[in-house]
Parts: C-alpha cells; structure tokens; sequence
C-alpha cells in the first residue's frame, strides 16, 4: 500500500543533500561566499601576478616554449582588401605595406607591424593585458599593462556615475572613457610617475577577460591558472638535477680494510711482528686520488682495495611520469596539447586530432587579434585620407571599404591526400576555394588566380607553357559532373 503522506526533510539532515563542492571536507581552502568585481579580487597584487608569470616565462623553457607556439598560430597574418574598386584596393595595400615598416610603425623604430602584434599578443598572454597608444603622427606606441595604473587624487576628475579601476575610468557598466598612463622612474630610482591621462579612442586595452565589463576591467594571464605546475614541474627538474650531479660527482667508491685488519696482518696472533706488511703510511689514512680527465684509466690498487662503481636510479620512471601529467595539465592553460611539446607522445593519427581540437581553439584567439588590427586599420585609413594620401570614390565611405586579416593556416600533413579532400568538398559544395585558401593560409584565392594569370601569361610571352602537360589536372575524370534533370 502506498502511503499519502509527503515526507519530511529532516533538518540536521539536509547538509547531505546540498553539492558536495559545498561540504567541508577538511581537504581544501573552503571558498569566500562573496563574489567582487574580478579587479577587486585581485586587489593591489596585479604587479605581483604579473612578475610571478614573467619570471616563470624567463626561467622554465617549457613556459617560453609554449608562448612561442601560441604565438605562431594566434598572431600571424596576411593583409587584404575587399572592395568593389579594384584600383582603391591597390592603394590601401601599397600604403599598408609602406606604413607596416618599423620606422613608419613604431613610435620607437624598431617593431615592424606583425612583429609589433606578435608582441602585443605575448604580453597579453603574459601580463593579462597590453594597451596600443594610437599617436598622432600616425605611429603605435605599445603600453605595458603596469603602465596603466590610477592617477593621483587630484587629477582623477571623473564625471557623475564613473570610476577609476586599475588605470581606467568606466561606467556602471564596465564601459572605458580614459585611461591613466605612467612611466618608469628614471634610474636609479623605482616605480611610478604620472604621464597623462587620454581618451579611450586613442589606445586599445588588448586582453584576456573571461567576465563581462562591468566584473572585469582589466585582464588577466590565462597561463594564471597552471603557474604552480609549472614552478612544480621546474622545481622538481632542479632537484633531480642536483641529486643527479652529486651522484655524478661521486660516481665511485674507493674501499680500504680497516686499520684493524691491517693491524691483524703486521701483529700476527703468534705475537711475532711482520716488518714485510708493516704500514708505510702516516697515522691518518690518506685519500686516493685519481685523474679521470685523460679518458680510459687503469686502476693500480693496492692489495687492501676495491673499488666499486655506484649505480644512479635517477631520475626514476615515476618522476619522469609525474612531471609529464603536470606538465601536460599546465599546457591546457593554452590549450596547447602535449603531442607538440614531445612529439614521441602520441602516433600520427592522434597528432592529427590533438591538431585540429587545438586548431578549433584558436578560433576565439584569432578573433580578439584580427578586432584589434581592424581598430587600427581604420585609425590608419582615417590617417590617410586626412592627410591628402588616400581618396575613396565619391559613392564610397569607410564602411564600404572591407579590410580583412587573414589567419596564417594549420600546417599541412599529407599534402596530397588533404588538396584531393579540399577539392572534393569544393564539388559537392561543403567549402569554397576562398574559405580554404583561409584556413589553409595560402593567402586570398582572388589575389592567387590574378598572380597565377600574370605567370601564365609571361610564361607564355617568353614561349613557356607552365600548366601544360603533365600539370593540367583533368578534373572533369577525376570529379565527373553530376548529371541533373532538366525538368529540375
């Protein structure tokens, strides 16, 4: 019989019922049941985080090495323009090729433009964030995030409903009207002194931010999150390695008898003494030494010696096992999987998936640096046309103008068996040539068939035939066209 009655929850009880994320279970540092602005979290420890991370980066080779490798599929790409005046986008790229060189770039000469983006993209990584001064000679000035810190009281003169946050004065909702800039101290003397304070259309603040605007104004290092495995994994190795030198350093056991049994040998039991084996030596017994740096050595022992060669057990294989865990967790902070830091991990097919999942991360990456360069873009095509060196036609305004940065692709595998596949996804209508050159990186489709007409053509001035037999490719035999109903 089923009874009616509801049950009742018994109070002291209810604890069990709750997350277990929410238990105490004497384990782990219970969290705060306050949640801030992700700033405020933070506090004045922001330097601190950032220094930790950079020292980090200097010091372990595995940290730089994977910047590096984020950096070469996050930050590399090729300029194009799209519009309907062919003529308007041979000068956008003309200028854009002249002003991209260092000294028409960096306010400091030195960075060409994708040098001077691969940098904003590894102080973004490092620091958490990094800002892009746009000046009015039409340079970039690269701002590093310690850099943009609140001004002193008296110059801080915000406006109703707004407030500084770490350099940057915004609105209830987390939307930025200036900044604040410093610079170093001149030596030899640390820390801070004001610059100025600018308007927020004059620099871009490039970072990671994983809250909206109004939690999080500043960003900060995704490598955060994995740097005690990496202090780990680094500590460890510089222990292993000390434990292995010493060992190294005493690599073999010199043996003696005792002086007891030596003394045996000279004074028989018999009483008589032995003068043949009598000790030639001092008191103290004195230390044997041997020069190894000629290469093989013979040893000449006397008859009460030995020696022994000490056998290492280090690393061991659980050490090597451990550190590998912790370093393939450590490198998920940038997704990175482990089969590119030891390529012996995984075979070619499990390296070909660990590319594609790390291929589809970089997605959201690609698309914070393309926003970036496309800010300038348009503050450079601003620039141009103020300054009488660029004219769009009447019928057209900046808006009509598509600039498009294209993503430097994934490496290719098996060349020959992935064009078949391209080509194929191309006639059944699951891609398109211009789609493909993108992700491949092979540059603007447009921009390949122009320069590939021009070679041909040439080619055939100078009486060459570049694409004729055994190039030309017969698609049709290779990828017969369907036949279609006329009445569909």
């Amino acid at each position: 019989m089923i009874s009616s009655r509801s049950t009742m929850v018994d109070p002291s009880n209810q604890s069990k019922l709750s997350y277990d994320a929410l238990q105490d279970k004497g384990r782990r540092k219970r969290a705060s049941s306050v949640i801030v602005r992700e700033d405020r979290e933070i506090g004045k420890k922001r330097n601190q985080l950032r220094q930790t991370v950079n020292e980090t980066a200097k010091n372990f080779a595995a940290v730089a090495w994977a910047i590096r490798r984020h950096l070469d599929y996050v930050a590399l790409f090729d300029f194009h323009c799209r519009s309907k005046d062919t003529g308007l986008n041979r000068d956008i790229e003309f200028l854009m090729e002249r002003d991209s060189r260092p000294t028409n770039f960096d306010a400091g000469g030195r960075l060409s433009r994708e040098k001077f983006f691969r940098l904003m993209e590894s102080r973004r990584v490092l620091d958490g964030d990094v800002g892009q001064l746009y000046l009015f000679n039409g340079t970039s000035q690269g701002i590093e995030s310690d850099l943009i810190r609140d001004p002193d009281e008296d110059k801080k003169n915000n406006a109703a409903g707004r407030e500084w946050v770490d350099g940057v004065e915004i609105d209830g909702a987390g939307y930025p009207y200036r900044f604040s800039l410093h610079t170093r101290k001149p030596s030899p003397n640390t820390g801070y002194q004001y610059s100025k304070t600018i308007n927020a259309s004059n620099l871009a603040l490039y970072g990671f931010f994983e809250r909206f605007a109004s939690d999080q104004v500043r960003g900060i290092s995704p490598v955060t999150s994995a740097i005690n495995h990496f202090q780990d994994v680094k500590e460890n190795i510089d222990y292993t390695l000390i434990k292995t030198k010493i060992h190294q350093i005493f690599a073999l056991a010199f043996s003696r008898k005792s002086e007891a049994t030596a003394l045996d040998e000279v004074f028989p039991a018999g009483g008589e003494v032995n003068d043949d084996h009598a000790p030639q030596c001092s008191d103290e017994i004195q230390p044997r030494q041997i020069d190894l740096s000629g290469g093989p050595t013979v040893f000449d022992l006397d008859p009460d010696e030995s020696v022994d060669l000490l056998e290492s057990k280090n690393p061991s294989n659980e050490f090597q096992q451990f550190s590998q865990t912790v370093l393939m967790i450590a490198l998920k902070s940038l997704d990175i999987p482990y089969s590119f830091f030891d390529e012996a991990h995984t075979n070619y097919s499990g390296a070909r998936g660990s590319w594609l999942q790390y291929e589809r991360s970089t997605f959201d990456k690609r698309a914070d640096q393309i926003e970036l360069r496309r800010r300038w873009t348009y503050f450079k095509l601003t620039k141009w046309m103020l300054n009488d060196e660029l004219t769009i036609p009447r019928s057209m305004s900046l808006a009509d103008i598509h600039a498009e940065w294209v993503p430097l692709g994934m490496p290719w595998w098996k060349p020959s068996e992935e064009i078949v596949g391209d080509l194929k996804a191309i006639a059944s209508g699951l891609n398109n040539p211009q789609r493909i050159a993108k992700e491949r990186g092979t540059g603007d489709v447009f921009d390949n068939i122009d320069q590939t007409i021009a070679v041909i053509k040439h080619a055939r001035d100078k009486g060459i035939e570049l694409l004729g037999e055994p190039f030309n490719l017969n698609f049709d035999v290779q990828f017969p066209a369907p036949t279609l109903d006329a009445k569909a």
